[in-house]
């Protein structure tokens, strides 16, 4: 597990499991979604901690970043994520 704290607010993430598919517990948190598959761009976010501690940007989330003009360094999709080392400590922030 690692411990991902959105907006002030944190919940506990299962290594290996994309956050699109537990988007009811990271919408609780503070980050919209809407299509969990990486395609619209609703869910972005900005990486302030833990980077290691995320999967690599996928060819599609770099696709959607570019296209809505949003690529840069820290900025993700949170329906992307995956957390792949345990214990971490992330913090996500939303706009």
């Amino acid at each position: 597990m690692a411990k991902v704290k959105i907006n002030n607010k944190t919940i506990s993430v299962p290594v290996g499991v994309r956050f699109g598919e537990i988007h009811h517990d990271v919408e609780k948190a503070g980050i919209e979604f809407g299509c969990t598959d990486g395609q619209c761009g609703v869910c972005i976010c900005t990486v302030k901690k833990g980077h290691e501690c995320l999967s690599e940007v996928s060819e599609q989330e770099e696709e959607t970043l570019w296209r809505i003009g949003e690529y840069e360094e820290n900025r993700r999709l949170a329906c992307q994520l995956v957390v792949v080392k345990e214990g971490c400590e992330i913090e996500l922030e939303t706009d």
